[in-house]
């Protein structure tokens, strides 16, 4: 199944809040695109983009806001990997935002997935920086572990976009913890602790959806912080059912413990 052909869904989680996620079933894999949407002089309508996603996704979340008078003004990336930057291509207008450590990411981009056009961002981002946007204040959180250039965004001191530090599939299973080329064990568990302090009411997951549940949240950065230990503690010695919390049926994208244990090695 092409990109073309996955399926949207487009839930509201809050006024001005929408949420598009495109499900590939034939991966058993997900993408959500996130858009705040506020409204100026209570006239024209403007969205923040957060992750666009691939340029076939966000072509048909740009056209959705398009026919409700919706402008994309501005895209804030978690961090640069082709499918959460690969979709700015399509929202050329906007103002782009990503953490100052982005370069080396972009510069592999154009190796990983030569295809896609990649955007330069106007802004750079600090942990600690904010943003305000029409009805949203957005404060960053510097998070890195997946990546060198992840980031935890806050919206509105109550809901957080956690980048790829936690990612899940259609299915519903727990995907094992991606450590990329850049990314570091280490940090990696000390930013899922930072979603537990930051201790958010509802998380987005770029890969998943949205859930607003703290007790699911808070286990599901236990879970992820227990593989990550067991495989560090191992030196990756274990075999992967051996790193886990729960039965390995619980899990999915298990093939992220070989590519980890070769960055960890």
């Amino acid at each position: 199944m092409s990109k073309k052909d996955a399926t949207m869904k487009k839930t509201t989680a809050a006024d001005g809040f929408y949420l598009y996620t495109f499900a590939d079933y034939s991966e058993a894999h997900s993408n959500t695109i996130t858009a705040l949407v506020s409204r100026r002089d209570n006239q024209d309508k403007r969205a923040l983009i957060i992750d666009p996603s691939y340029p076939e996704y966000a072509e048909q979340v740009k056209s959705d806001l398009q026919t409700q008078g919706i402008t994309p003004e501005v895209i804030v990336l978690s961090h640069y990997h082709p499918d959460h930057a690969g979709g700015c291509a399509v929202l050329s207008q906007c103002r782009i935002y990503v953490h100052e450590q982005y370069e080396y990411n972009y510069d592999n981009c154009r190796v990983w997935e030569p295809g896609y056009t990649y955007l330069r961002p106007t802004h750079l981002i600090r942990g600690g920086d904010s943003l305000s946007f029409g009805d949203f204040t957005l404060k960053f959180h510097y998070a890195p572990g997946h990546s060198r250039c992840s980031i935890i965004t806050g919206i509105n001191g109550k809901t957080i976009q956690v980048g790829d530090l936690l990612m899940m599939g259609v299915d519903r299973k727990n995907t094992l913890p991606y450590i990329a080329d850049g990314g570091s064990f280490e940090e990696h568990i000390k930013s899922l602790e930072l979603i537990k302090e930051l201790g958010p009411e509802a998380i987005i997951l770029p890969h998943g959806g949205s859930i607003d549940n703290k007790n699911i949240i808070r286990d599901l950065v236990d879970d992820r912080v227990y593989y990550l230990e067991q495989v560090l503690n191992s030196k990756g010695a274990l075999p992967v059912e051996k790193c886990l919390k729960n039965d390995i049926s619980r899990y999915g994208n298990l093939e992220f413990h070989d590519t980890n244990i070769i960055y960890l090695l």
